[in-house]
Order: C-alpha cells, then sequence, then structure tokens
C-alpha cells in the first residue's frame, strides 16, 4: 500500500486516542504490527526533517524550507500493513466511537 509521509505522520498521532480502548484481539494485534511498521518508516522521514531543519533555520528563507517540507510530507511509501476484515466491526460486540472507526480506518480491509 502507498502512503505519504503525511499520512504515516497523521496515523501516529492518532494511534495514542486509542488507549484504554478494549478492541479484540485481532484488531489489537494489527495495530501493534502497522504502527511498528509506521515508525520505522517515521525514523527515514524524520531524520530528513532534520536535515532540513539544520539547512534552513527558521529566520533564515522560510519559503524555501516550507516548500522542502511539503514536498516530504508528500513522499510516497510502499508499506505492507496489516489488514482486518471489515466484518469484525460489523459483527464484533465491542463498541468505538466514530472517530476511534476513523483512526483505524487505514488497516480495514472492505469487500
Amino acid at each position: 500500500m502507498k502512503i505519504t509521509n503525511q499520512d504515516i505522520v497523521n496515523h501516529l498521532n492518532a494511534i495514542p486516542l486509542l488507549g484504554g480502548v478494549e478492541l479484540p484481539v485481532q484488531i489489537t494485534y494489527a495495530l501493534k504490527k502497522n504502527h511498528r511498521k509506521l515508525v520505522t518508516e517515521y525514523k527515514d522521514y524524520e531524520e530528513q526533517l532534520e536535515e532540513l531543519k539544520e539547512k534552513y533555520p527558521q529566520t533564515k528563507e522560510p519559503i524555501m524550507f516550507n516548500n522542502q517540507l511539503k514536498d516530504l510530507l508528500a513522499i510516497e511509501n510502499e508499506i505492507e500493513l496489516h489488514k482486518v476484515p471489515e466484518e469484525l466491526f460489523v459483527t464484533g460486540d465491542f463498541k468505538i466511537t466514530a472517530q476511534q472507526l476513523e483512526i483505524l480506518e487505514f488497516m480495514i480491509e472492505s469487500k
């Protein structure tokens, strides 16, 4: 699956919002596997971001920094995410909010 650096950042920021939510073991397992894969890809993004910050200090050339940052966030990565079947959410006896479902959406395999 192709996923941009921006999506990786967004997913990694959103996943902690699921803390304390009791989910079926299949979903929890997939979430942990996917989190690990996203963190691995994020490290490459973070390294490049630090180089940009050094190259373009905030007081100098903010336009160049912002352009480079947009390009960095738009880069696509090929990640094999662990998907869970949509049926788990239909037939499951657990409750999640619409916001929590949206956080998990990237790993739901629909037919």
